[in-house]
């Protein structure tokens, strides 16, 4: 059997539709990656960056959005607002007359003093 000679049918092109098809889904999966790529930082917050490869980031970010590998890295967000605490206190005086004391301080909330490298 000679195969030389052999002829193979052309096969349609298909048209506009797979073409259409082809670039929505390539669409679709680019626009859905930069979505879970992006991450808020609200005010009154910080966040780092825990990396599935390396580990925790040096780095400390502030406010905005800023930028993630999906998948590769998850942001990690810290209250850091003061917060009020109220303190209560019922004592006796000498006439024997009862006082209220309210005492309100304010606390940080959770601040890095150190880089996630220096923890260990």
């Amino acid at each position: 059997m000679n195969l030389n000679n052999l002829k193979v049918p052309k096969m349609p092109g298909g048209g506009a539709l797979p073409a259409l098809l082809k670039i929505g889904v390539i669409g679709g999966l680019g626009l859905y990656g930069v979505a879970n790529s992006l991450y808020n930082v609200d005010g009154g917050h910080r966040a780092i960056v825990f990396n599935r490869i390396l580990g925790i980031k040096d780095k400390v970010y502030s406010e905005g959005t800023h930028l993630m590998i999906p998948w590769f890295e998850r942001p990690i967000i810290y209250d850091v607002r003061a917060r009020p605490h109220l303190v209560e206190s019922t004592s006796g005086s000498r006439d024997l007359q009862m006082v209220n004391a309210d005492f309100q301080l304010s606390r940080l909330g959770f601040v890095f003093s150190l880089a996630p490298s220096q923890l260990s």
